[in-house]
């Protein structure tokens, strides 16, 4: 396992995407159970979603952009199963693909396209 270090002027990683149809991903995220923690006039077209863990932003982008070439967007879930149900039970499509890096170290992930063509892994833990 590797050390993981820590320096106090970093708190927490809030990565802003931008998106071609700000209300789609929405209801996208939405879908999957994340909550939406900021919404107001004061930027109107930026939306933010959080949890203890986890916290990332949404803004309709000023010009076409390529998601598929810049960024696959992966999180970390506690149980593949749940997740899978939770996007059939939300209607959104998925590939489910096994990974058997080296012996000992199996994980399964859950690959979707968001609304904008982002690329979204939700990855399992270590099976």
């Amino acid at each position: 396992m590797v050390a993981v270090a820590t320096d106090p002027l970093f708190t927490r990683l809030a990565p802003v995407l931008n998106v071609s149809d700000l209300a789609a991903e929405r209801a996208f995220y939405e879908k999957l159970g994340l909550p939406v923690i900021y919404e107001g006039s004061e930027y109107p077209d930026f939306i933010a979603f959080g949890t203890d863990t986890i916290h990332f932003g949404i803004q309709q982008a000023e010009a076409e952009n390529d998601p598929p070439s810049v960024l696959t967007w992966q999180i970390a879930v506690s149980d593949v199963d749940a997740a899978i149900a939770r996007c059939k039970e939300a209607g959104l499509d998925f590939e489910l693909e096994q990974n058997d890096p080296a012996p000992g170290w199996t994980y399964r992930r859950l690959l979707l396209r968001t609304p904008s063509g982002y690329r979204l892994a939700l990855e399992g833990e270590s099976e």
